[in-house]
């Protein structure tokens, strides 16, 4: 009885909301449906994004968007709802929608959506970022910074599918007071959920407005680029349904550009590309991506499926190259402080900069504190070095390496802004190493003696190997000198 009164009241609770899940765990996953004109309709795979997802999450109550995934369906013949939403919409029923009758064949995939059931993260940047809140007695409930550490951190990014975290911080939360959970968590970093971790009660039922948890994870790894010998420039692939699919250029510019860098934290978009391919023209999944050019995420933009691609999207980064190496030496082995390698006065040193071998050519360029002046030296086996004879105070400052490549990227048209032009894209890029930090020493007494002590040890040996060398000489020439036996014997024959 018990069990029929709560599927009833699910029922209602369905029909009043106008969405419901089907064949899922439970009611924050499964197939999503949408009553449309008094029926029961499945939502269109094509068009259904994360936005769309995110609208669906939010009006069940049921937290973040953890993952959007298709499920193969092989009826006929049947009637979808095509669902388009913005993105901030506090449910489906704020999105447009229409009918949309689909043909055998075309679109034989259920939309599989899972929701956090009891986690969730509000007013951030993206769907991987903001104040944390948990779910408990069916209410929503602000995490305490004192109740949560790094441990649970992991585990909330892992069950929203949001990699790994990156930031965890107590911050402003305006003029508004949130409602603070008591439960401290003690999770051990490996949970699948943070509700399945071991908590406490804390003794102070209130928290403070400026201690609410904020977090922010790495994001999910869905987005790669490939073909363009660079994790920051290629061809731009999506992660979905556990396959990776292309980008069809159709749409693409530098505002999708420039959201698949950010995600990347490859620096800024220098150009869109539109490249060809093996497949260019053939019958394949992939995606038509269109973005605002704020979204923290490419799954944040309009993203639906197509089933033909003539040429696919790309995408170069300001950060294509990767940081190089900056690297101290000196003919005596220096000292360390806290700051960084001591010099030696009146000694020299040389300063090394290197990177991996990713692209030929190029050069270092290394800025003199002390003039601010920059000396260049091309790059040989991709490294350099810049020789200093004798170390001074002036020279004790802060050094960084800067390596510059005149990269050309192969791609059919491209874009940095205006219109399109035919390719190879060709641009001058740079990278910076981190900052080097030299100090100033004098050689310490005991080395300075136990140097002079081996200098004259040096000068004793090589003079003492002289003089030996000098006398076996002398009695060498005295032996071979004509007559002088001769003059030996009467020498001792005046004796």
């Amino acid at each position: 009885m018990l069990t029929v009164l709560i599927l009833v009241l699910s029922c209602s609770s369905a029909e009043a909301s106008g969405v419901r899940m089907l064949n899922g765990e439970d009611s924050c996953s499964g197939t999503p449906l949408v009553l449309y004109n008094g029926l029961w309709r499945k939502v269109h795979s094509t068009t259904f994004d994360y936005r769309a997802a995110a609208a669906l999450c939010r009006q069940l109550d049921c937290g973040n968007v953890v993952a959007v995934s298709e499920r193969r369906d092989w009826k006929w013949k049947e009637i979808r709802v095509d669902v388009r939403c913005e993105g901030q919409e506090a449910g489906l029923s704020q999105c447009r929608q229409h009918d949309v009758d689909i043909a055998p064949g075309f679109d034989g995939y259920n939309t599989f959506l899972i929701c956090s059931d009891s986690v969730r993260l509000v007013d951030g940047g993206g769907f991987c970022s903001g104040r944390l809140e948990v779910k408990s007695h069916q209410s929503w409930t602000t995490v305490c910074e004192a109740d949560f550490d790094w441990q649970d951190a992991e585990v909330v990014c892992r069950e929203l599918g949001c990699g790994s975290p990156l930031t965890l911080q107590g911050a402003l939360s305006g003029e508004e007071k949130y409602q603070f959970g008591t439960n401290k968590f003690q999770c051990i970093g490996t949970e699948k959920h943070l509700l399945t971790c071991s908590t406490s009660a804390r003794e102070e039922h209130t928290c403070t407005r400026r201690s609410a948890v904020v977090l922010t994870c790495s994001g999910p790894d869905d987005v790669r680029l490939v073909g363009g010998h660079s994790r920051c420039a290629g061809r731009v692939e999506l992660r979905h349904s556990g396959r990776w699919r292309r980008v069809e250029a159709d749409g693409w510019s530098v505002r999708e550009a420039g959201v698949a860098c950010r995600q990347l934290r490859c620096g800024r978009a220098v150009a869109a590309t539109h490249a060809g391919g093996e497949r260019a023209g053939q019958l394949d999944w992939a995606f038509e991506v269109h973005c605002t050019g704020s979204e923290a995420e490419v799954r944040a933009c309009s993203v639906r499926s197509v089933t033909f691609v003539w040429e696919t999207a790309g995408v170069v980064c300001s950060d294509l190259l990767v940081q190089p190496s900056i690297f101290f030496s000196a003919p005596i082995r220096p000292s360390r402080d806290l700051q960084g390698p001591a010099m030696f006065r009146g000694h020299s040193f040389t300063i090394t900069c290197s990177t991996q071998p990713q692209y030929p050519g190029g050069s270092f360029h290394l800025t003199l504190p002390w003039n601010n002046i920059s000396h260049a030296h091309p790059a040989v086996n991709h490294s350099a070095s810049f020789p200093f004879p004798a170390a001074d105070d002036y020279h004790q400052r802060n050094y960084r390496c800067v390596y510059h490549n005149l990269v050309i990227y192969k791609c059919v048209r491209f874009s940095f802004g205006g219109g399109w032009y035919s390719g190879p894209f060709i641009h001058n890029f740079s990278s910076k190493s981190e900052i080097l930090t030299l100090t100033m020493t004098d050689l310490p007494l005991l080395a300075a003696i136990t140097r002079l002590v081996f200098v004259v040890f040096l000068l004793m040996i090589s003079c003492w190997i002289i003089f030996l060398i000098d006398n076996k000489c002398a009695n060498f020439f005295m032996t071979k000198t004509p007559g002088h036996k001769g003059a030996a014997a009467a020498v001792q024959y005046k004796k």
